[in-house]
């Protein structure tokens, strides 16, 4: 707690402490500081404190105290949905349908976005297309965590924890003013655990690796006059997560990977490789703020880089050698630039109008400059085709039959293949945006808005190579050197830029009957940017067109019981035009393959409520629930891709067996359950000058979801259910907090991910019960 705070309490300390589930807080939503009970817009936010009394410690934690947010991973890669609105894609050419922002700059990659939330102000999940305000790909939504302002005194944070499976985490955050125009935060973390399971090879331990987690933000404001401030941010993040790409097969593909037995899914897995990627996130931000008579004027300059370091992957996931991924050059940075006016109070005519107005500016290239897919001669394809057989039909397929080596001379003394690949996607993006509230009565409120933005992308480095096999040289060392003189180039694949210009508009409107209570009607859009299949080992780069999502919205928002009851809720309808998807599979023409399913709706109904059903005689006791119902559905989806589930087969566009497409229409959108809902009971208990004590008990239920568009009840995850439980204990005259916690404490199992691919259904679980103590101590 800052100093500052401690010395305004009341000298008596018996006073009943009040719950830190119940609290006022302000957004950013619209740009400008409002309440958040104010906004037309379904929002879920959180204070620092709030989230501690949650038991909240990571972005994916986020998920069991918000209605309609899954938060999954793939192949290391956050895969975020809200309301049924999101994309199985993932890659650094796969752009996310949920937009991230801290401190007001967009963070673009998925990759390391499940790092631990450290010190926050707050965070605010923003539900429906956010196209107009928060721009690109914010068709699910927006994420917008704001963190801690240098403070007038010093103050400072230390934070540990440990439980079971060796876990270790640790974060430090230190605020000082360095002069009085001059203040500046610093806040370190670092995180190791032993992994949730254990890899085995024929009785023997495999190859595995820990998890672990560091880095730190730093934030310094200079307050040049008045009118005048500059705010300088950075961050660095380097992990290591091998739990996501260490999978069970528990149903390998029965011809591909015939009589090969399945995995029970005990946590144990046999991979033969070790699986695992390290990611370094770096951001460096800069926000020039300056306070005039007209508006309020913000220039926002961010570099952000997402780089990882090694990519490790037993795509087969079985003890025998059938195929691995393995990459050391992987990318997705992006730089932007952002003029924003936002209307202030001595504006001209702010009684009745308020707006924010901005141009944006996006540069942004990732993807692989080199790739690596191994294949062995002896599994893939042997009870089909052979390798040979089989990549002899690919290369008949690009016409590289007349080659001076023919397949069989490219297999190694392992009776391995390796191919290289690589792919670069460019993004240039301009927009222009403006939002205004008419304050028409004291009753009624009207907000319109507009986006207007112009993109290029394009592919450059797209290329397929054969690594020449040569005597006593392991394929690691060789990748690990960087060097390409064993590359044999074989073809470069070419694509046309894509240019494409869209309109997010918005319209809401707000009724105010009586105090604390309004009824807002919404209808705004939102669009993610068309791309390119980057990992084409087999064909040419094929386009995916633009997404375009369109969201009709009935609410209402209340504070009742003289405030004691607040109670939102909301109806909502979805239609999204061409629904980024996409699937893995060598057989496909190219290993991450992404389609558009032409059409798909979402009908849902959602509330969040807060209660103190006691103020006078318990003022620490509060009730937290809410709950979201999902129908969603493929409404045009005829060109469906999949696998067969009786042979495992590859099917669709590009199959390599001419298996035709299916059709997907009235089929479940992925990862879209019927039903989550969650409740929180918090109980604040003082115990005189010996402090206070906080009790917290958690439920989140979860109905199950498919994770592959044609349904298939071999990758449904089932319904489940979580509980969790705190004590803490505080002694506020030294600043000390001790936390106990259990999470997941009935040991549910159920699946952080589940991927189907060509060699069958790999599995990876999510946490199981986990426990723990924590101790906070603010100096």
């Amino acid at each position: 707690m800052p100093v500052a705070q401690k010395e305004s309490e009341p000298a008596n300390p018996i006073k009943e402490p009040k719950s830190r589930l119940v609290e006022e807080i302000v957004v950013t939503a619209q740009k400008r500081e409002e309440n958040l009970q104010d906004v037309p817009i379904t929002i879920n936010a959180f204070s620092g404190e709030k989230l501690d009394a949650f038991g909240v410690e990571s972005t994916a934690d986020l998920q069991k105290i918000t209605p309609g947010l899954t938060y999954t991973y793939s192949y290391g890669y956050s895969v975020i949905f809200i309301r049924g609105v999101g994309t199985d894609a993932f890659l650094p050419n796969a752009d996310p349908s949920v937009a991230t922002y801290i401190d007001g700059i967009n963070i673009g990659p998925s990759q390391g976005k499940q790092d631990s939330l450290g010190p926050v102000k707050r965070v605010e999940v923003l539900k429906g297309p956010q196209g107009t305000l928060f721009g690109r790909n914010a068709t699910a939504g927006a994420i917008n965590i704001v963190t801690e302002d240098p403070p007038d005194e010093f103050m400072g944070t230390f934070k540990t924890e440990f439980g079971n499976y060796n876990s270790r985490k640790y974060q430090l955050y230190i605020g000082t003013p360095v002069t009085e125009s001059i203040g500046a935060t610093l806040a370190l973390f670092k995180e190791d655990q032993d992994l949730y399971g254990r890899n085995e090879i024929f009785g023997r331990p495999g190859p595995m690796r820990e998890d672990y987690v560091k880095g730190g933000r730093a934030k310094i404001r200079m307050q040049a006059t008045d009118d005048l401030s500059l705010t300088l941010v950075g961050s660095y993040n380097k992990q290591f997560n091998s739990n996501s790409l260490s999978q069970e097969n528990t149903r390998p593909a029965p011809i591909l990977v015939g009589g090969v037995p399945p995995d029970p899914l005990d946590r144990v897995w046999h991979n033969n490789y070790q699986g695992g990627n390290e990611t370094t996130n770096t951001l460096y931000g800069a926000t020039l703020e300056w306070l005039t008579g007209f508006s309020d004027v913000k220039f926002i300059f961010s570099d952000n880089e997402a780089v990882v370091d090694e990519a490790m992957y037993d795509f087969d996931s079985t003890a025998t050698s059938q195929a691995t991924f393995y990459s050391n050059d992987q990318f997705n940075k992006q730089r932007t630039y952002e003029l924003q006016f936002v209307s202030n109070q001595e504006t001209p005519g702010s009684d009745k109008i308020q707006w924010a107005a901005g141009l944006y500016r996006l540069e942004g290239e990732g993807g692989f400059g080199s790739l690596y897919l191994t294949l062995n001669a002896l599994g893939v394809g042997s009870n089909v085709l052979g390798l040979p057989q089989l990549l002899g039909r690919v290369g008949g397929l690009l016409g590289l039959n007349n080659l001076d080596y023919n397949i069989n001379q490219l297999i190694n003394a392992s009776n391995d293949i390796v191919l290289g690949n690589g792919g670069i996607l460019t993004t240039e993006s301009n927009s222009a945006y403006l939002q205004g509230t008419w304050f028409a009565t004291d009753w009624l409120d009207i907000t319109l808005g507009a986006r207007y933005q112009m993109e290029t992308r394009g592919i450059t480095n797209s290329y397929l190579e054969v690594v020449l096999p040569t005597a006593g040289e392991p394929p690691n060392d060789y990748f690990d050197s960087g060097s390409r003189a064993q590359n044999l180039r074989l073809r470069n694949f070419q694509a046309p830029d894509l240019d494409d210009k869209t309109l997010s508009p918005k319209l809401a409107i707000q009724v105010h009957p009586w105090d604390n209570f309004q009824v807002y009607a919404s209808a705004q859009r939102a669009f993610k940017s068309p791309t390119y299949n980057i990992v084409n080992f087999f064909s040419n780069p094929d386009p995916v067109k633009r997404e375009t999502a369109t969201s009709y919205e009935l609410g209402f928002k209340s504070d009742l019981l003289d405030g004691a009851l607040r109670f939102n809720a909301a109806i909502f309808h979805t239609r999204i035009d061409e629904l980024l998807t996409a699937i893995v599979s060598v057989t496909s023409g190219g290993v991450v393959s992404f389609r558009n399913a032409g059409e798909a709706q979402i009908n849902g109904a959602e509330f969040d409520a807060l209660w103190q059903p006691m103020p006078s005689l318990n003022p620490g006791l509060a009730i937290a629930a809410s709950a979201t119902y999902l129908d969603g559905k493929y409404t045009d989806y005829k060109d469906g891709s999949g696998f067969d589930d009786t042979t495992g087969l590859y099917f669709g566009k590009d199959s390599l067996l001419l298996l035709p497409a299916r059709d997907f229409t009235g089929n479940d959108i992925v990862r879209t359950p019927k039903f989550t809902g969650s409740i929180s009971v918090n109980q604040a208990i003082p115990a005189g000058r010996f402090g206070s004590f906080e009790l917290g008990v958690d439920y989140y239920y979860n109905s199950g979801f498919n994770t592959t568009p044609q349904n298939s009840p071999l990758y449904e995850q089932p319904a489940y259910d979580l509980l969790g439980g705190r004590i803490a204990y505080f002694y506020e005259p030294w600043g000390l907090q001790l936390t106990a916690f259990v999470d997941n404490a009935l040991d549910e199992q159920y699946a952080q991910a589940i991927v189907q691919h060509d060699f069958g259904r790999t599995v990876t679980l999510a946490p199981p019960r986990l426990y723990g103590l924590r101790l906070k101590w603010d100096f």
